[in-house]
């Protein structure tokens, strides 16, 4: 999520501003944002990414 703040931050967007984009609640996406173990769903995920101008991509790989 780091990335995705830092993208927002760069476009110089607002909480509030992904908030109308997104229909998420801001303080949904200031969790989102700033708490480490919290488990935020792909589709919060990929509207926030959209409004940043970035993509998700989810990679499976070998554990080895």
């Amino acid at each position: 999520m780091q990335e995705l703040k830092a993208a927002r931050e760069a476009k110089g967007l607002s909480l509030a501003d992904i908030h109308e984009q997104t229909d998420t609640d801001r303080s949904a996406i200031s969790i989102l944002e700033n708490v480490t173990n919290e488990n935020p769903t792909i589709d919060a995920l990929l509207r926030y990414a959209e409004v940043v101008g970035k993509r998700l991509q989810i990679q499976v790989v070998d554990s080895q």
